[in-house]
């Protein structure tokens, strides 16, 4: 039985500008997505934060995620994997032909709420979505082989598995 793993990074790019309340400015402003990010520790957890500034140049920290932090450290030695921005798409069709039975999709980073149902209709070229949430529901599209809802959402270090 013949499976295939990729390694995803998910992003929100939707996200640009937010309107909220300017505390320097003192009324509602429109804040733009700087494309910077910045990382705070308290010995207890890592707070990963975008940056956005309002037109006066005022900022404001969007929380994006908060890692536990620990003692062990990577070792040298860890196989490295080749990492793409790009997400490929899955043509299941063609991986069939191939005789592939299995395809896991590993998530390294994920950031802002993606729906599981969504981000494989996006990515898989032979399947609809409504074709998705359907083999979701049957279990043979599994996250860390558990059976799940369409609706769950995708956090790092999940496995997707779809069984072909």
């Amino acid at each position: 039985m013949l499976n295939m793993t990729f390694h995803w990074k998910l992003s929100q790019i939707q996200e640009r500008t937010v309107k909220k309340h300017c505390k320097m400015c003192g009324n509602i402003s429109v804040f733009t997505d700087t494309n910077v990010q910045r990382h705070n520790a308290n010995g207890k957890s890592i707070y990963k934060y975008a940056i956005y500034k309002c037109e006066k140049n005022h900022t404001w920290n969007k929380k994006l995620a908060i890692y536990k932090s620990f003692s062990e450290h990577v070792t040298e030695g860890e196989e490295q994997t080749e990492e793409s921005s790009i997400m490929p798409a899955i043509p299941i069709t063609s991986l069939t032909e191939q005789g592939v039975k299995v395809v896991h999709i590993v998530l390294d980073d994920v950031i802002g709420k993606h729906r599981i149902d969504k981000v494989l209709a996006n990515q898989i070229e032979d399947w609809t979505r409504s074709q998705i949430m359907e083999k979701i529901e049957k279990g043979t599209i599994q996250i860390n082989e558990q059976v799940i809802k369409p609706s769950t959402r995708l956090s790092k270090g999940k496995r997707i598995s779809i069984f072909i």
